[in-house]
């Protein structure tokens, strides 16, 4: 590549930042999208495409074919005690994201978009611009740059030094499918968290986050459920709980973990990765101020951290475990669990 200046530079090829990329290159922009990482590569995610994920990924890639694992319900423990199984209107779809995200940067490459791999060190704004320094030594400058590097954001820090980068999540993974249920474990052992059993079409993920996560505490909690094994443990922030209290620019956009666009309730992060991926897109084509087309997100990210501060509370996580034991208080709650993973009007 011998350009040193871009209309826009993404940074991150996760499904924030190759959506925000192909949805450019669809538009006829200049774009360039830098991943440190050879893809495929490994992401510790359990990889959940709740209904309001994948209705929304099959309207921004409609021709879109990936392969994933249907999950009609959740099955839900407290403190090791079996509580209820929700049953879910439109299934959730699992995927592994070491394909999943593979296959979405094959589609930005399929429609003619530079891609780099190469790590990013250094942001700086120079003379209206942005200049970024890549370890290979590149040094290269745009009018835009899209920071969806993950919860540990380079791009992040220039806005924020010294942010906190959220929760380390931890996970293993497994080809055994006899692990074919969605598995949620809330305990008082585990506050601001939860473990889990997610099964895709490879086997199963167990993994488990909260406020201070710990290896012992894992192996702990997957000696207890039985799901002991010799695969390695990954780790990776998520960014739960973030209060997205850094500046916003108009020439430094952040989107998907980079962002803080996790669902403090459930982790859930692919969703608002699409969300805020098309909104950047949407922002720079139209002119309009990305935290003006991102507001109903920011909205309900900072909506669902104040309802997980009270949920997690422990008091109140174990009235609501015991309300899901009466059926009728049941009844009530599964429904209200489906119109939250349904798409509202877009």
């Amino acid at each position: 590549m011998e350009k040193t200046h871009l209309e826009i530079i993404v940074v991150g090829a996760g499904p924030a930042g190759v959506t925000c990329s192909s949805l450019l290159q669809r538009s006829g922009k200049e774009c360039l999208l830098i991943d440190k990482a050879e893809f495929p590569r490994n992401k510790v995610c359990g990889g959940g495409l709740t209904p309001k994920a994948h209705i929304l990924l099959s309207r921004i890639y409609p021709t879109l074919k990936y392969d994933y694992y249907k999950v009609n319900s959740i099955y839900t423990y407290f403190n090791r005690k079996y509580i209820c199984n929700f049953s879910l209107d439109t299934e959730i779809r699992t995927v592994v994201r070491q394909d999943f995200d593979h296959l979405l940067l094959k589609e930005y490459k399929q429609l003619g978009g530079l891609f780099l791999t190469d790590k990013l060190l250094k942001v700086e704004e120079k003379d209206k611009k942005v200049v970024v320094v890549l370890k290979s030594g590149r040094v290269l400058s745009c009018n835009y740059l899209i920071g969806a590097d993950g919860a540990n954001s380079i791009v992040r820090k220039c806005l924020q030094p010294g942010f906190s980068s959220g929760q380390v999540w931890m996970e293993k993974t497994s080809i055994d499918k006899s692990q074919d249920k969605m598995i949620v474990h809330f305990d008082k052992r585990i506050p601001e968290g939860y473990s889990y059993v997610f099964p895709n079409t490879r086997g199963h993920i167990v993994g488990y986050g909260e406020k201070h996560s710990g290896h012992e505490k894992f192996g702990q909690l997957l000696k207890e459920q039985g799901l002991e094994g010799s695969e390695k443990t990954k780790g990776a922030y998520i960014p739960m709980f973030d209060k997205l209290d850094y500046p916003f620019r108009e020439s430094i956009i952040l989107i998907g973990d980079a962002g803080g666009y996790a669902d403090s309730m459930t982790g859930e992060g692919l969703y608002y990765a699409l969300r805020s991926g098309e909104n950047a897109a949407l922002a720079i084509l139209s002119g309009q101020d990305f935290k003006v087309q991102n507001s109903d997100i920011i909205t309900l990210i900072n909506k669902r951290r104040r309802m997980a501060r009270l949920f997690y509370w422990y008091p109140i996580n174990k009235l609501f475990m015991y309300m899901c034991t009466r059926p009728f208080l049941f009844s009530r709650i599964n429904k209200r669990v489906n119109k939250e993973l349904t798409p509202k009007c877009e």
